[in-house]
């Protein structure tokens, strides 16, 4: 069957015999007509008679894909944009639809002219040029997008809250990945501007100073969006707004915000640059010492002449201001580097000396740009100026050490230091004894101020342990320290890896006691955390006398409840030929319901020994059958042998072991 067309008309007059084709069909026949053949004009005839119908999108991109890829006629082009602006109103701006590739596919083509394009754009919504504005799109086009968007925003915004809700059209564009450079320079150079520190003739400076701080909070939401979207334009960011306000906003958010995607020679740049900031703190605190110690300000001036002069004029300005006010400010100021190792601590440092801590709520952490030895080099130098801040710390009068930053820092520099000398540590106990006497001062009950007491009391227990370590220990040890062997518990040690647990043991060799108590929190940990218990007990220098008389004292030397006698049952009698005195000392209870080889068993030792020792006396099995022995209680810790041999002679029960 053969199917005939007829058309007639010029190219732009051309009309049908009537027959409306299927949609499909005229798409097949404009993917494969050839530019100027009778197919090609008979599929723009049917688009031109029926223009303003959106299932034609199809069609029309067809016909400006191959037919009319270099030539086109001015209606046609004006159809593709009237028609993909109309099905993208039904799209979002976040997604790149038919609609707005059909706009651009028009927009972008060799004749379409300026005043159609520009016409274009200004009907298009600020995320629809995003859209067209991708590193993908032709130049022409991304020229123009950048145009349009300069006649937007002609003038730049100061930053407010009411920003973040209602976007400019520079944030906007913002939001769509991967622009042309054009695009992308235009949108940030239109970007909202620094808060507006100017006064109102109606507001106090409360007031004021509140208003500002909200500003410049919506001001760093701003950019730590533009600079999540666009990750492969961070080092552009940095360097086109070096000396701007926006500079230290940008790179604040790159190392305090999201450090895990940026690349590794711009963190350590920007991290580095950061900790040179320390130096002018440091100053002022050394200053404001002198000064508290009787030095006039013309002496403390050519006492530090070399490192003022280092300083920028705006860090000169800030020591003089402390030189010419004295007094209460001094006060303060002796704080200085103390309270920026805090800040940044708790702040833009936090997840670089922490980079477990960068996750989202929910799932796994965020994988980083930067090698974990480049992370751990830059705690080391973080660690480094946090020394230097901790030899100019001193008591704070009723304040002292009260809140969760104030030890932040300190966590961390004990953490990230290669070596933790004499010097370090005796400062260290002296600011512990100040946090001991604040903790004791009555604390406010609303949430908030409780959930840091409860960090703070979590950092005091870990530095404090750090630092009772009488030996050396490794960066890695440290962070799960234990402290004093002679102060750690069993419960302490239950809860830490084997690999901790082995360094513990092998910086404290030949101290049985640890090692005892390393054995006796296995009772606390079930099966232990993957750790061996033959192991530790080898450490020991006498290992069969010391499991002996640990379960023979088991009430005094661990207590605990029914779990914690049965995890110790079950680690002993798992020990190759473990004595018959061993399994006698345990509690009877205990004993008699250990499991054995299969789960509904009783451990083969056991029962042998209760066996052997009340052979076939039916008096000796019933007084068994009637002992005082209960699976809690103080009856509980009845020790087996002596309840055997009461039930075999005859004699009284006897008493529980004694307690703690």
């Amino acid at each position: 069957m053969v199917l005939t067309i007829r058309v007639w008309g010029g190219m732009c007059g051309m009309a049908t015999d009537g027959s409306r084709l299927p949609v499909e069909f005229l798409v097949a026949v404009a993917a494969g007509a050839d530019a100027g053949s009778a197919a090609a004009r008979m599929v723009a005839g049917q688009v031109r008679t029926l223009a303003d119908d959106r299932q034609y999108t199809r069609l029309l991109e067809a016909l400006l894909t191959r037919p009319f890829r270099d030539e086109a006629p001015g209606w046609l082009l004006e159809a593709a944009v009237t028609n993909g602006l109309r099905e993208a109103e039904s799209e979002p701006d976040y997604v790149v639809g038919t609609g707005i590739e059909l706009v651009a596919l028009a927009l972008a083509h060799p004749e379409c002219g300026d005043a159609l394009r520009d016409s274009a754009l200004r009907r298009c919504t600020a995320g629809q040029l995003g859209s067209l504005g991708t590193a993908r799109r032709p130049p022409v086009l991304c020229s123009a997008v950048a145009a349009e968007l300069r006649r937007r925003v002609p003038e730049r915004p100061f930053i407010s809250p009411v920003l973040l809700t209602e976007p400019t059209p520079a944030q906007l564009v913002l939001r769509t990945e991967r622009l042309h450079d054009d695009v992308f320079d235009a949108a940030v150079s239109l970007l909202p501007d620094a808060p507006d520190d100017s006064g109102r003739d109606d507001e106090g400076s409360d007031v004021r100073w509140e208003r500002f701080k909200q500003a410049f909070a919506a001001w760093e939401t701003m950019w730590s969006g533009v600079l999540k979207r666009h990750p492969d334009r961070h080092s552009q960011l940095v360097a086109g707004t070096e000396g701007s306000d926006a500079y230290p906003v940008i790179t604040d958010q790159l190392l305090g915000s999201l450090p895990w995607m940026v690349e590794p020679g711009l963190l350590r740049r920007v991290a580095l640059e950061d900790l040179d900031r320390f130096a002018q703190a440091r100053l002022t605190a050394r200053v404001c010492r002198a000064l508290q110690d009787g030095s006039s300000p013309e002496e403390v001036r050519e006492r530090f002449a070399a490192e003022l002069a280092s300083l920028g004029e705006r860090g000169r300005e800030h020591i003089e201001y402390y030189l010419q006010e004295g007094g209460r400010r001094t006060r303060w100021g002796v704080h200085a580097a103390v309270s920026w190792v805090s800040h940044a601590a708790k702040g833009s440092w936090r997840l670089i000396l922490n980079p477990a801590e960068a996750k989202p709520s929910y799932g796994d952490p965020y994988t980083w740009l930067t090698p974990e030895d480049d992370l751990t080099d830059l705690g080391r130098r973080f660690a480094d100026v946090a020394v230097q801040a901790l030899q100019t710390w001193q008591p704070n009068g009723y304040i002292g050490i009260s809140a969760a930053a104030d030890l932040r820092w300190v966590h961390a520099m004990l953490l990230h230091l290669p070596d933790v000398t004499p010097a370090v540590k005796k400062t260290v106990q002296s600011m512990i004894r100040d946090a001991r006497h604040s903790q004791a001062r009555p604390r406010s009950y609303d949430y908030k101020a409780q959930e840091d007491h409860r960090k703070f009391t979590e950092l005091l227990a870990s530095i404090s342990r750090i630092v009772a370590d009488p030996l050396p220990q490794t960066p890695a040890t440290r962070r799960a320290a234990l402290g004093d062997p002679a102060q750690v518990t069993p419960r302490d040690l239950s809860a830490v890896a084997a690999d901790v647990l082995d360094d513990y043991l092998d910086r404290h060799a030949g101290d049985d006691e640890l090692v005892e108590k390393a054995l006796l929190s296995f009772a606390h940990s079930g099966y232990g955390y993957n750790r061996s218990f033959p192991d530790v007990l080898a450490r020991h220098t006498n290992p069969r006398q010391a499991v002996h008389t640990l379960t023979h004292e088991l009430r005094s030397r661990l207590g605990g409840n029914p779990a914690n006698r049965e995890a110790w049952a079950r680690h002993v009698l798992a020990l190759p030929d473990c004595p018959d005195e061993t399994v006698l000392a345990m509690p009877a209870w205990t004993a008699l319901k250990a499991r054995g080889s299969h789960y509904d068993s009783i451990h083969s030792a056991v029962v042998a020994l209760v066996v052997s020792t009340l052979g076939n006396d039916d008096h000796a099995w019933q007084r068994l059958a009637d002992s005082p022995i209960t699976p809690s209680g103080p009856n509980a810790w009845l020790r087996l042998g002596d309840i055997l041999t009461a039930a075999a002679q005859g004699t009284a029960w006897p008493k529980p072991p004694a307690a703690r």
